[in-house]
């Protein structure tokens, strides 16, 4: 809880100073009615009038302080930018498959998660670890008997767009998996169910050694085509994401950076939010990551 606090630390120093000031405020303005003089002896000096007043300040100011630290405690859910028709993005804490995120009057959800650019599908440990979110949302579709490796491979190959730019890598390029590397933010919309789709990203390239990477530069282009990739294809749906490029992904940034990144982004593409976004924060990044101090 303390770690949390001190991530907040700059929310929670703003909002207590704002209380005081506005009580401060409000104290000015009676003050114009009522004499405030009487508080106090008439032999009382005005260094020990002065000290009192400031001593009453700091214990508004540390009570506000208190209550502002429940607050950031208690909070697990904001809303952040206001999209078109009433929807908007939103930041919680929780788990990303859990469909009690979004209404249960919601007919479907869209989970958009990042994978590499081959878009490979076998989760082995060395081409994809299965403690990565790709591993996960994979091993998913695989124990639930929805896909097979190869099944998912042919799916995501059909429903991929004809126009999506790609490479051909070469086996000392890329010893394992797939050799097709696509563009860059190139996205497929992957049917798991009537009421699940799955958007894949493909953000991060594997090296000959089977290293993920990512450069700031193809970050920022994967986060735009993601946001665009949403608004064409979520059909109204809410979309459900993690922070893209965090956790075990090789961005090179923490967690708190790409989430504000992320955030602005969708600040400058309000025109693009046309469907709730829900920006899941795993339960065990609640310590690190901040909600409210962004």
């Amino acid at each position: 809880m303390l770690k949390r606090l001190w991530n907040s630390r700059a929310f929670i120093l703003k909002k207590a100073s704002s209380v005081m000031v506005s009580i401060y405020a409000i104290l000015g303005f009676v003050r114009m009615f009522v004499a405030l003089e009487g508080f106090f002896p008439d032999a009382t000096s005005i260094e020990c009038k002065v000290i009192v007043s400031v001593l009453i300040l700091l214990g508004v100011w540390i009570l506000s302080a208190i209550g502002v630290c429940v607050f950031v405690l208690f909070k697990r859910k904001r809303k952040l930018v206001d999209g078109r028709n009433g929807k908007g993005v939103y930041v919680l804490y929780g788990d990303l498959f859990d469909e009690r995120i979004v209404p249960k009057s919601m007919k479907r959800r869209n989970v958009c998660f990042a994978v590499n650019r081959c878009f490979d599908t076998v989760v082995d440990d060395n081409l994809i670890s299965s403690a990565t979110l790709h591993g996960i949302s994979l091993k998913r579709l695989y124990d639930a008997g929805i896909y097979t490796p190869k099944t998912l491979d042919d799916t995501i190959q059909l429903f991929i767009s004809p126009a999506a730019g790609f490479e051909v890598l070469t086996p000392q390029q890329k010893p394992q998996g797939n050799l097709k590397r696509y563009e860059v933010g190139t996205a497929v919309d992957v049917p798991v169910s009537d009421k699940l789709h799955y958007f894949m990203v493909g953000v991060s390239a594997f090296n000959a050694e089977l290293k993920a990477e990512t450069s700031r530069s193809e970050y920022c282009l994967a986060i735009q085509r993601t946001i665009e990739f949403c608004d064409s294809h979520a059909q109204g749906y809410p979309v459900i994401m993690p922070i893209i490029g965090g956790f075990l992904s090789r961005t090179g940034q923490s967690e708190q950076d790409l989430l504000r990144y992320i955030i602005k982004c969708f600040e400058l593409n309000r025109d693009h939010i046309n469907q709730d976004i829900y920006i899941v924060i795993r339960e065990g990044a609640k310590n690190a990551v901040s909600i409210v101090d962004l």
